[in-house]
């Protein structure tokens, strides 16, 4: 029993090493860099899963850190961190402009669904996707 000991020992070694080539497989997503979020503001396309054709809503990465944009009614300004796999955003401000009743809706949904946010990366498409616990949340696009 002991001669096959050093053969399985060296084959688990090297498919364990293979696995850590440090290469991502085609399924696995990256994390998106700064500088693809800086530059022109994204324009949401889908917000959780509803596709986004009868209001404005953007975010702008204008400086490291720091998102502002339209949430449909009001401008807000959040910040974002970055870290470890993470990403995650914060409101801050809202102006306080009265608008009708469904566009302020889907202003509170836009905003609170930025808090729900943990990953952010930019698909094949070159479209924004970020996602929270239960998967893509807001899609957007330049």
């Amino acid at each position: 029993m002991s001669r096959f000991r050093l053969p399985l020992l060296l084959s688990s070694s090297a498919l364990l090493l293979a696995a850590c080539t440090g290469q991502p497989s085609s399924g696995v997503h990256t994390m998106v860099e700064e500088s693809q979020l800086r530059g022109e503001a994204w324009s949401v396309i889908s917000l959780n899963g509803e596709n986004i054709t009868d209001a404005t809503l953007s975010l702008n990465f204008h400086q490291p850190g720091q998102v502002a944009g339209n949430a449909g009614c009001n401008n807000y300004m959040a910040t974002y961190v970055q870290n470890e796999g993470l990403f995650t955003i914060t409101t801050g401000g809202v102006t306080m402009m009265a608008c009708p009743k469904p566009l302020m809706e889907l202003e509170q949904k836009f905003l609170n669904t930025l808090g729900d946010i943990s990953q952010a990366r930019i698909n094949a498409d070159g479209i924004l996707v970020l996602s929270g616990k239960d998967g893509e949340k807001i899609k957007a696009t330049r």
